[in-house]
Order: structure tokens, then C-alpha cells, then sequence
């Protein structure tokens, strides 16, 4: 009878069986693959970095020694940077406007970021109003921003020779007494785990694109 169930039918119906489950596990894996790699973002390269923003140097250049200190006034030298990426913005606490609205970016940039990529990244505020920033006036600034954000200040000379080695040029706007200005780069340096610059966001900032690229350069590059 041909609804009987023989010896050879049933060796056929799980031959159909075992071919089903196979086709549906190699559909499976193939579907799985082209969603990983949809969802996976590509590379950027140099140069599309840079078109959002991001500048990065050929090769990691080593910063000069240097003899500064914090907002709780503990001495800071190049080893201070080993450990984790820097993102130093430099800028002064009498600054109006751009300082202020850089910090508020980096501060959104900052909480932003997962708590294992915050864990290894540090936000500075490089004084380059060091006559007038003492280290209690910027802890007492950077409270306003963020508890994590650390400060740097000291040696005109000391800070001017690290900024220059940043590429982020700045200087002192003549006025009278203590009225004076500082007129500065607002890009913002980046100083990778093992100390040495390798490039910069540049300003404007545009912090969803920042922390896109900060995510790429660290996971890609250096």
C-alpha cells in the first residue's frame, strides 16, 4: 500500500528531514553573517576622518618632557598621559564663550561614551592662562562641567613648548592689569595610551561625528 510505513520510506523521510535541518542551519549561518557584517561599521580611513573632523598624525609623535601640575596641584609629567587616550582642549577659566561651550561639547561627548570607554578616557583642560589658573581656580571651573575632567596648569614656558608639540597654537592679547585676553586653537588634541600625540579634533566640534571617530581611532589605529 502506498500510505504504508516500509523500512525504506522511513530511511527517506528522515534523509528529507536531515536535508531540511541542514539547508536551514547553512541559511541560518548565511543570514547570520550578512546581519554581523550590516551591522558592522566600516574603517574609515585617513582621509575620511578628516573630512569629519578627525586629523591624525602619519605616526605617533613623542611629546617633549615636562614639568606641570593638576587642579589638586600634584606634579604631571609625560608618564602622567600613559594609560589611557587624552583628549586635551586648551583654553583658560576667564575665557567667555569658547571655553565654556568646548567643556560643555566634551562634557556630552564624554557621557556619551560607554563606561568601558570612559573608564580609559580623560578629559584635560590645559590652562594656557597659567598667571591667573591656579590650580584651585581650576578645580573650582572644572566642578562646573564634569567630576572626571582634570586640569593642567604651571610654566608659561612649560605649557607653551606642549601646546606647540600639540599644534595648538595660542597667545596672550594685550590689555591692561588683569583684563587681558588669550587667543587660542579650541581644536582639541589627542594623546593616545602610551603618551604620544597623534593628531586632533577640529573645531567646530560636531560630537556625534567626534565620538564616532574617537571610537574608529582607537579600535583601528595606534
Amino acid at each position: 500500500m502506498s500510505g504504508e510505513n516500509t523500512p525504506a520510506n522511513s530511511q527517506q523521510k528522515r534523509g528529507i528531514r536531515l536535508t531540511v535541518l541542514a539547508i536551514f542551519v547553512v541559511a541560518s549561518v548565511l543570514v547570520g553573517s550578512f546581519f554581523y557584517s550590516f551591522t558592522q561599521a566600516r574603517v574609515m580611513t585617513r582621509d575620511e576622518l578628516r573630512e569629519q573632523g578627525a586629523y591624525l598624525y602619519e605616526n605617533p609623535r613623542m611629546l617633549p618632557g615636562f614639568s606641570l601640575v593638576d587642579e589638586s596641584n600634584a606634579t604631571l609629567t609625560p608618564d602622567s598621559l600613559k594609560g589611557k587616550w587624552n583628549l586635551m582642549f586648551f583654553g583658560f577659566t576667564y575665557c567667555p564663550d569658547i571655553c565654556p561651550t568646548t567643556l560643555a561639547q566634551l562634557k556630552l561627548f564624554y557621557q556619551e561614551l560607554d563606561p568601558e570607554v570612559q573608564a580609559d578616557t580623560q578629559i584635560w583642560l590645559v590652562s594656557v592662562d597659567p598667571a591667573r589658573d591656579t590650580p584651585e581656580q581650576l578645580d573650582s571651573y572644572l566642578e562646573f562641567f564634569h567630576p572626571a575632567f582634570r586640569g593642567m596648569t604651571g610654566d608659561f614656558l612649560e605649557i607653551h613648548r606642549f601646546a606647540t608639540a600639540l599644534n595648538i597654537p595660542f597667545a596672550k592679547v594685550p590689555g591692561g592689569g588683569d583684563e587681558y585676553m588669550v587667543d587660542h586653537s579650541a581644536n582639541v588634541a589627542l594623546v593616545n595610551p602610551e603618551g604620544h600625540s597623534v593628531g586632533f579634533f577640529k573645531a567646530p566640534l560636531d560630537i556625534s561625528k567626534m565620538q564616532r571617530n574617537f571610537l574608529t581611532i582607537r579600535e583601528h589605529y595606534y
